[in-house]
């Protein structure tokens, strides 16, 4: 069974927003700023999983040096206040966005990191991408920390490169089966998987709640964010499929 790949490196292992580690009672200021650790950006800021993002550093205590807040041009200019200090967001898109950032973060859907991540590699950033974009990409390391750490081995802060994680359902799947396959090597997996509307973004936990309006109201539901009706209806992710056989294979 072929998975995913990263060193020890406290640092970058704990930029997966994704990992295991319990999580901690954050305090009302925070005590890690330090010199000695990375300068952090975090690309879709404002968006549900940005957030979460500052979440998991709050929670682990992770050590940081700075903090940049990116987000798309609309987002740019508004302020948010983390862990006691207010930060400005910042347009994602603007000459040297990236200057002087260790681990980038990008949370902001495959489009934008797909646009984006290859500045953020060019100013010398780490990229850690929370999309599609790069996972079936041969050159790109598909990472969780917790199964296959030895793929960032050539990984570098300050040489610029781009890590991947899997689909959500890979990442879980794959925590709970590789330590039997490493006992027994599992032959043959059977997974019925179910994924959360929230997994496409804000946007689409909001059309959603829209959906389940105007369908208890006798309307047609609207499908700007998906491709068809989604609630009171199971649709086959064929996409979704074929990326979790890929992933785990």
């Amino acid at each position: 069974m072929q998975t995913a790949a990263a060193v020890h490196r406290p640092h970058l292992l704990a930029a997966s927003p994704l990992g295991g580690r319990a999580s901690r009672r954050p305090s009302t200021v925070r005590m890690a700023l330090r010199e000695d650790g990375p300068s952090v950006a975090i690309v879709g800021a404002t968006g549900a999983v940005g957030q979460e993002f500052l979440r998991v550093i709050t929670a682990r205590d992770f050590p940081y040096r700075s903090l940049r807040l990116l987000a798309s041009e609309r987002s740019a200019g508004k302020r948010i206040n983390f862990e006691g200090r207010d930060y400005t967001v910042q347009d994602l898109a603007a000459p040297g966005a990236f200057e002087g950032i260790d681990i980038a973060l990008f949370s902001a859907g495959g489009g934008v990191s797909r646009a984006h991540a290859p500045a953020a590699v060019a100013s010398g950033a780490v990229v850690v991408d929370n999309s599609s974009a790069y996972r079936m990409d041969p050159d790109v390391p598909l990472v969780i920390p917790e199964v296959n750490p030895e793929a960032m081995a050539d990984v570098r802060l300050g040489k610029g490169a781009i890590v991947a994680n899997p689909n959500c359902s890979t990442i879980i799947c794959l925590m709970a089966v590789t330590p039997l396959h490493r006992h027994a090597k599992v032959k043959r997996m059977v997974v019925s998987t179910y994924q959360a509307a929230s997994g496409a973004g804000a946007a689409a936990m909001e059309e959603l709640k829209l959906q389940t309006r105007e369908v208890l109201e006798g309307k047609p539901p609207t499908c700007n964010i998906f491709s068809q009706q989604v609630i009171t209806s199971i649709p086959c992710a064929h996409v979704e499929l074929i990326s979790y056989c890929h992933e785990t294979c």
